[in-house]
This record gives C-alpha cells, sequence and structure tokens, in this order.
C-alpha cells in the first residue's frame, strides 16, 4: 500500500512536469492575442474585438422579470416564501451572480437566510432524495456514498449487505467511510 502510495505520488509529479513543459511549450498558443492562438483556433485575420472579460460588472447584469420583483423587496427573516428563492436545492445560499442582488441587499439575504434557520423556518441542508439528484460522479460511486449514508443514519441491513456485494463486484471503488463506520461498531 505505501509502495502504491509512493508511485502515485511520483506518477502526479511526472505529469504535473510534463504540464508545465507543454505550457512552457506551447505559450503563444495560450496567448489570445498571439497569431499561433489565432491559427490554432482557426481564425481569420483581420478586424476582431478584444477578447471580453469573463465577469461584467454588476451594472450590466440582465435580471429577468421575476429577479427584478424579487430586487425590490425588502428579504426579511419572516419572509420564507421569498427567500425560498435564493437558495439552492441543496440549502446553500446563491451567489450574487445568480441572484442579481446588489451588495447590500445581498448581505441582508444572508442575515435574513442564517436567522431564518435558526428559528428553524429553513432546514441547515438539504439533502435531496435520491430520485432528484443528479450525480456528478461515478454513478456507481454516488450510489456507494449514498448506501453508506442510510448505513450511518438508519443502520439499514440492507444497505449494508448491497455495500458488500458491491464490495466484492467493484473493489476500485472508495469503501472507506463505510469501512471507517464498520470498524468503529
Amino acid at each position: 500500500d505505501e509502495y502504491s502510495q509512493l508511485v502515485s505520488v511520483a506518477e502526479a509529479k511526472r505529469v504535473r512536469a510534463q504540464i508545465k513543459r507543454s505550457l512552457r511549450r506551447n505559450a503563444q498558443v495560450y496567448n489570445p492575442y498571439s497569431p499561433e492562438f489565432r491559427k490554432w483556433h482557426g481564425r481569420e485575420e483581420g478586424f476582431e474585438q478584444p477578447p471580453k472579460p469573463f465577469r461584467m460588472p454588476d451594472q450590466f447584469w440582465e435580471r429577468t422579470p421575476l429577479q427584478e420583483r424579487l430586487g425590490k423587496e425588502r428579504i426579511t427573516w419572516r419572509d420564507v416564501d421569498i427567500i425560498q428563492h435564493f437558495i439552492a436545492d441543496n440549502g446553500y445560499i446563491l451567489p450574487r451572480r445568480t441572484t442579481m442582488l446588489s451588495r447590500p441587499q445581498q448581505n441582508r439575504l444572508v442575515k435574513a437566510v442564517k436567522v431564518a434557520q435558526r428559528m428553524s423556518l429553513i432546514p441547515y441542508q438539504r439533502k435531496m432524495q435520491d430520485y432528484q439528484a443528479m450525480p456528478l460522479q461515478d454513478p456507481l460511486q454516488w450510489m456507494a456514498e449514498r448506501l453508506t449514508d442510510r448505513v450511518m443514519e438508519h443502520r439499514d441491513r440492507r444497505s449494508r449487505a448491497m455495500l458488500q456485494v458491491m464490495m466484492e463486484r467493484y473493489p476500485e471503488l472508495n469503501y472507506r467511510r463505510f469501512l471507517a463506520h464498520e470498524s468503529k461498531a
């Protein structure tokens, strides 16, 4: 196990050095003002707009009609129906570039959400049902994580049995949390 960790560290170091060399060699390909960049991306010579920055100042943000109406509301902890528009599915507060609120409004929103959470009007973290969630990782790994959660929270024997079968069939997955929980029990 220690040998494999050393090998993986050495491999990561080698790949990092390889990427650095590649970036140094192709520096002009990544410079949007260079002719190599234009040639690499198949752009023609001539009048071209300079590249635009990714972030635009908030005065140029385009708001939807709903965001216009919500932006004019005075947000307090009592207005759970308004606050819910600014909270993601997992319970996180959405950033300003998504809510389209001004800085003071966003600060008031954050304070209102925290107070509403303390008053138990809004849950701190939402865990979506399995059928609602879209896995952002390997689906098998996602399933192993969800089964581990069930074993840890509810001591679900069926989930434990499913994980044991998965450990036999898919040994390459990460079962650390499950194994740590089993070792404590």
